[in-house]
């Protein structure tokens, strides 16, 4: 009697041990489900600044936090992502630097953002550099988000070359030209250079993505190889370009627009004349190269994408564009007038070397800095494999080897596969 008494009392605590491992792991689990819902961050080179933001806002957060997934910069990386995109497995947010955004749009793989910013209370279109943002636009459809942005585009003086609006691969020709002996028409651009940057700003001037096809074999493309040919590559040193763009002998400064400081040492190099940045030329008139830092995208099949915007839109709050944004132009246009203001009454070198020559913005140089971001035209959603085909068969051509003609047809050929394959 006394031993199956002694089962029975041991099987009652076993069931009470049993009940109460169910119950602690059933609120264990609601801990979990209440728990922040992760968001993967997919990017193929990790910004510094955006880890720091990306730790900062996983701190703020109680309902979110994002998990960053880096992969190999290289082909590898590039399967694996394909591949977990294939499995269903697909990241909920894409650094969209280093990834081909176009053949992502076309394939269904990027959410649009329209919506969400449109419906946004806290931030609106009208405190935002609007046609910056069109970069990553496509079919009324807008699929990135940049914070922060720099430019490459040519500059002159306007009473030499007339402003952007007219800026076309005609008026390039007609100055090229023009040129006397001993002028220059600019320095440091070869003609491999002016290709890329006339395609890197719209590629869709020669390929019509919806419809899988290219035009490199016309009178517009062939006009833009011959003018990229007949430039003349000049290296200059600092001094003797200063000295030629004040002079005019040399027409053209070819200006990478990083930071506003940079920008007020460029447009100085012209001394004391008004200036117009033109950009690169097209038939739209001028386009600047706009390079997006940190422009992030929402996967299609984000199963939060509430949560996946309040990410995105914290790149767009001044939190953000204040303390970030480093050695590029912000987005916001509060925190750009801040800068306006600081080239225009602040020495950014101090006590460092180049500090007694500095010399503050003027209020012209700063409305044609806000003329051009206002006014140019910028970079379209550009195809590097695309380029790499362009670029690979246009060298022949460049080098003599090959007629124009012979190179627009390889090229044409090369190109339309690829984009009947791919889109």
């Amino acid at each position: 009697m006394f031993q199956i008494r002694k089962k029975l009392l041991f099987r009652k605590k076993a069931i009470v041990m049993a009940l109460a491992i169910a119950v602690l792991s059933g609120c264990g689990q609601d801990q979990q489900r209440e728990g922040p819902i992760t968001l993967t961050y997919a990017t193929f080179a990790l910004d510094f600044e955006m880890e720091q933001w990306i730790a900062q806002w996983n701190q703020s957060q109680d309902k979110y936090r994002i998990e960053i997934a880096e992969y190999e910069s290289s082909d590898t990386g590039l399967a694996q992502l394909n591949n977990e995109i294939m499995s269903g497995n697909a990241p909920d947010l894409y650094d969209l630097s280093n990834i081909n955004v176009s053949s992502f749009i076309s394939k269904g793989l990027l959410t649009d953002l329209n919506p969400y910013l449109d419906g946004d209370e806290g931030i609106s279109r009208e405190e935002l550099l609007a046609d910056v943002l069109k970069t990553y636009e496509k079919d009324g459809g807008l699929y990135g988000i940049m914070p922060e942005f720099r430019l490459e585009l040519l500059a002159g003086k306007k009473a030499l070359t007339g402003d952007m609006s007219d800026w076309t691969m005609d008026r390039l020709m007609q100055m090229i030209e023009g040129l006397s002996p001993d002028e220059i028409l600019v320095d440091g651009l070869a003609p491999m250079g002016l290709l890329r940057a006339v395609l890197e700003t719209d590629m869709g001037d020669f390929v019509n993505w919806d419809e899988g096809a290219c035009s490199f074999d016309g009178e517009k493309f062939k006009k833009l190889l011959t003018t990229a040919a007949s430039m003349e590559t000049v290296m200059l040193e600092e001094k003797e370009l200063s000295e030629g763009l004040q002079s005019g002998k040399v027409l053209l400064s070819r200006i990478y627009v990083t930071d506003l400081t940079e920008y007020v040492n460029s447009i100085k190099a012209f001394g004391d004349e008004e200036v117009s940045l033109l950009g690169f030329p097209s038939e739209a008139g001028g386009r600047a190269v706009l390079t997006a830092r940190m422009p992030v995208g929402i996967s299609q099949t984000c199963k939060e994408k509430e949560g996946a915007w309040e990410f995105v839109r914290s790149l767009l709050e001044e939190e953000f564009q204040r303390t970030h944004v480093r050695f590029c132009l912000p987005v916001r246009l509060d925190v750009l007038r801040e800068g306006f203001e600081r080239v225009m009454t602040e020495n950014p070198y101090g006590d460092d070397p180049g500090s007694e020559s500095w010399q503050p913005a003027t209020e012209e140089e700063i409305n044609a800095l806000y003329d051009g971001l206002c006014r140019l035209k910028y970079s379209s959603i550009y195809d590097q494999t695309l380029w790499n085909i362009i670029s690979e068969e246009a060298e022949p051509y460049f080098n003599g080897e090959k007629t124009v003609e012979a190179v627009m047809e390889v090229i044409q050929s090369r190109a339309s596969l690829y984009v009947s394959e791919n889109y």
